[in-house]
């Protein structure tokens, strides 16, 4: 549309016409400024009426860690491990073009007992789970061996954060 509306004022020997086109777009303030952000204002932000720069920066960081989330990465890499027909953890690096050692902790992920990981995928909307459970307390929660150790291990992080209990 703006392709069109651009080649109209370049060739058109009429007067300019208003053209109506629409973008999905929302304010925020940025030192006592406003500022126009394109896209859609995300669902998590319904409730607040005016954004803020530390509204936004908080958000923000939330989305990057949720992009970042240890658990779809470690299923990301076994489906890529599956896909090129890798069996090392180094082939994986070349096709990934990431350090050995970071793909080797992430797929050690995979070794949490199911509870854990349902309820990972399950409540990974929720801002404060996604903070708490970073790649480093997951690890450490994996390091237990046994799967009774690591759902105790696991419980004592929610019930240390006052979050609710995962189903024995």
């Amino acid at each position: 549309m703006l392709e069109y509306i651009q080649y109209i004022r370049k060739h058109s020997k009429t007067c300019p016409r208003t053209y109506w086109v629409e973008f999905p777009f929302y304010f925020a303030l940025d030192n006592h400024k406003k500022r126009l952000c394109f896209g859609y204002r995300h669902e998590d932000l319904d409730y607040i009426d005016t954004i803020n720069k530390n509204v936004l920066k908080k958000h923000q960081a939330y989305l990057n860690r949720l992009d970042r989330f240890p658990l779809d990465k470690a299923e990301l890499y076994l489906r890529l491990k599956e896909a090129h027909g890798v069996n090392s953890i180094r082939g994986l690096s070349e096709v990934t073009g990431e350090d050995w050692s970071y793909i080797a902790k992430v797929i050690r992920l995979l070794d949490l007992p199911e509870q854990i990981k349902d309820f990972l995928r399950n409540n990974k909307r929720d801002p404060s789970i996604v903070k708490l459970f970073n790649l480093k307390r997951l690890l450490d929660i994996v390091r237990q061996g046994e799967e009774f150790l690591q759902l105790a291990c696991f419980r004592g992080f929610m019930e240390l954060n006052g979050l609710n209990q995962v189903n024995s």
